[in-house]
This record gives C-alpha cells, structure tokens and sequence, in this order.
C-alpha cells in the first residue's frame, strides 16, 4: 500500500507571501512616518469650483508628482502632490466657504478631496482637524425629529454611537444617539432628552474620510484616516482623545439600549406612514434645513 505525501508547498508558499505582504505595508507605513510635506505651490488660474478648477487641480497634481518622483521603491511623489492639492482646496474653502453650499459641483469637491485624503500615508493634525469644517454641509438640523424624518427618509440612518457616549456635565449620555448621512460622510450627534443637536468637543459628530463599511477592505481605511487620527489628536485642540476615553461612558448600559431601540422603532414607524400616505411622502423630496 502506496503512503501518499501531500506537498506542503504551496501552503508554505501562502502563508510566506502573506508575511512578506505585511512586513512591506509595515515598513512603507513606518517610512511614511518620516515624511516631511514640503511647501508647494499649486498655480490655480480658474474660478473656485469652476469644471476649469478640477481640471487644473488634476494637471498640477500631475506636474507636481511627476517633479517629485524618485525611481526607488519607496517615493512618496504620489503623496506629496496629494497633499499640496488639499493645501490648496482647504485654503480656497476658507476663503469662499459660502461657495460650495448648494453648487453644481458640491459631489465633487467632496469625491476630489476625500480621495486627495487616501493617497496619504497618514493624515497630518491641520487636515483631521478640517474634518469639523467639512462636516456642517452635511447641514444636520439643530433638532432630532427632523432628523428623524430625514432618517424615514432614508437621507440619513441610525448608527452605533459607541465613541459619543463619554460623559459631560449635567447630560446623561445614555441618551445619545449618532446619525450618518447616506454617503457615509456626515455625522451628527443628538441627546434624545433635549431633543438637540451635541457638539462639544468630546462626543461631537465628525466628517468622515473613509466612511466605515462591513467590506474590511473599506473599513481599514476608516481606520487609517478617521479612526487612528481621531486616536492621535481627538476631535479638536480642546480635549485630547486620552482625556475622552477617561470619562465614564453610558455605552452598554439599560438605559442607553431602551434609548436606542425606542428610537428605532420610531423610524420605522416613521417610514411606514410615509409609504402609506402620498403626500407625506413627498416631504422626502423636500431638503430639511434648521430654521
């Protein structure tokens, strides 16, 4: 009787690809570290959110990776251009931020630097921290049950609010509750007792880079540019994220799940009478904007 070996090869073969795959993301991102963004200029002639002004974002961030490319196997040209273009946009969004509410070409900017975002290696402070200027054209009203018509909707959803639970002064965080706009990219956090809107600097809704997804390739980048940051430097210069985890926090407790599936069960009710009723459901048609 014949003894079959089964070759271990192309098991071995896997698990030190694998290995070699994790060790290079683990040296490019330790090299990233080091980088210094240099000072660049980015010669922009067309109109603020202009079709002309993507146009020529895209031709210098051409020229300038082309300028900074080193034939070696870390070059970091791709991230160098990249952030040079987000210099320039967050300069040009401070300087007109009127510009971008309700413009054709609102998506875009967006699409333009979110994607700017993920050619980086890591996020410096001065971007994590514009997440907060980007996120109040996600417009969120001043008051929950709006937002719970824009949810019925289907505009924005309920999330899990686990990171915006911390405790702060007389508020029992119990009672609060995340949404996320339907792109993913808008958050806005709300205290269904006072029926408002929260934005101290500890438990505050935050724009998203990479908005998180159940796809783990997706969901790592959440981690690396929204998530890591946010572990880094917090929300704001305020309260540094060590201070934030230091508080109690009402996530898990009774209180906060009755809250949470109270609040569900209201949606849906919600949503159900829009189906129902035509003219209601034309509401859903209707930009919600706070007073």
């Amino acid at each position: 009787m014949k003894t079959v070996i089964k070759s271990r090869v192309p098991k071995m073969a896997i698990i030190i690809f694998l290995v070699a795959l994790i060790v290079s993301f683990f040296g490019y991102y330790r090299l990233a570290d080091y980088i210094v963004y240099p000072a660049v200029p980015v010669e922009i002639e067309a109109k603020f959110l202009s079709e002309a002004y993507f146009s020529q974002l895209s031709e210098q961030y051409a020229r300038i990776r082309s300028e900074y490319r080193r034939w070696y196997l870390f070059d970091h040209s791709k991230s160098i251009a990249a952030h040079a273009i987000l210099v320039r946009m967050m300069s040009d969004l401070r300087k007109q931020p009127e510009a971008l509410d309700g413009h054709d070409h609102f998506e875009r900017f967006f699409d333009t630097f979110d994607r700017a975002v993920r050619q980086l290696p890591y996020t410096t402070e001065e971007i994590h921290y514009f997440r907060n200027e980007l996120n109040r054209y996600g417009e969120a009203p001043e008051r929950l049950e709006e937002m719970v018509e824009l949810a019925a909707c289907g505009k924005w959803r309920l999330y899990s609010a686990r990171y915006h639970r911390y405790e702060v002064k007389e508020l029992d965080a119990a009672y609060q509750v995340k949404f996320i706009s339907d792109n993913g990219r808008f958050e806005a956090v709300y205290h269904t007792e006072t029926g408002q809107i929260v934005t101290d600097p500890v438990n505050m809704g935050t724009y998203n880079y990479a908005p998180g997804s159940i796809y783990p390739w997706k969901d790592i980048l959440h981690h690396q540019y929204d998530k890591l940051p946010w572990m880094k430097w917090g929300n704001t210069n305020q309260v540094s994220y060590e201070e934030i985890v230091q508080r109690k926090t009402r996530h898990g407790s009774i209180e906060q799940q009755t809250n949470t599936e109270e609040l569900q069960q209201l949606i849906r009710s919600r949503m159900l009478e829009l189906q129902e009723d035509r003219l209601s459901n034309l509401l859903c048609q209707v930009v919600w904007r706070s007073p």
